[in-house]
């Protein structure tokens, strides 16, 4: 049995021989199943090939996507996710938990990035206190585990659409991206510090934000176990 990382493999380099119509219709409907997290990775990878090879041998006949999938690509989508098996639930926690600490470890890494640079021009307070560290953190979490979910419907939502709901997804993304960020940054700015006040360098920010998003890769090499 192929395993799902050498499948995604292959569809990358098969998606290459069709044609601009054809590519734009499958590319909706693999993203379509890819963002189905409560469906097996294997299963839907196998599937996403098999769809693929049917599209390339009926476009060496003439035929357009459309002709395939018909006109609602979207309903033959959603008929292929029911006969699929469900994924692992720990599985889909992984994943879902390697994209939050992604997040955290990009959030982390920039701050202590910003803090690098700012010390070159002006002196910078390093002092944080414990109660700060933790509510930030658990903010970024939170918020974090709130926007992979999100997201993922965003994307969902604009699939097998006309551009002009496609560019309303962006929009939508875009400002829940910018919510998160306010979110997250007022967390840190308007509740009170209490506890210890430890002094924290730029780069252990950094440090920590390199950990979270080494956690990260290994939670989602476990996701696919």
């Amino acid at each position: 049995m192929r395993m799902a990382t050498d499948l995604i493999e292959q569809n990358n380099l098969k998606r290459e021989d069709l044609n601009e119509e054809n590519l734009a219709v499958y590319e909706d409907f693999l993203l379509y199943l890819r963002t189905d997290l409560r469906v097996d990775e294997q299963a839907s990878e196998e599937v996403l090939m098999d769809v693929l090879d049917h599209l390339l041998e009926a476009q060496e006949h003439g035929k357009t996507a459309a002709e395939v999938f018909g006109n609602r690509p979207q309903e033959w989508a959603d008929e292929l996710l029911e006969n699929l098996p469900r994924e692992k639930k720990r599985n889909v926690a992984a994943f879902v938990f390697s994209q939050v600490l992604g997040l955290a470890g990009w959030f982390s890494l920039t701050y202590g990035v910003i803090d690098f640079l700012l010390s070159l021009f002006t002196p910078v307070d390093t002092s944080a206190s414990l109660s700060g560290l933790l509510i930030t953190f658990g903010t970024v979490v939170l918020v974090g585990f709130a926007v992979v979910v999100l997201l993922f419907k965003i994307i969902r939502s604009t699939l097998f659409q006309p551009q002009k709901k496609l560019r309303a997804g962006y929009l939508k993304a875009g400002i829940i991206g910018a919510a998160a960020f306010a979110i997250i940054v007022s967390s840190a700015w308007l509740i009170p510090d209490f506890g210890p006040v430890m002094q924290i360098e730029w780069w252990v920010y950094a440090a920590c934000g390199l950990a979270f998003l080494a956690a990260a890769k290994i939670f989602s090499i476990s996701a696919k176990k």
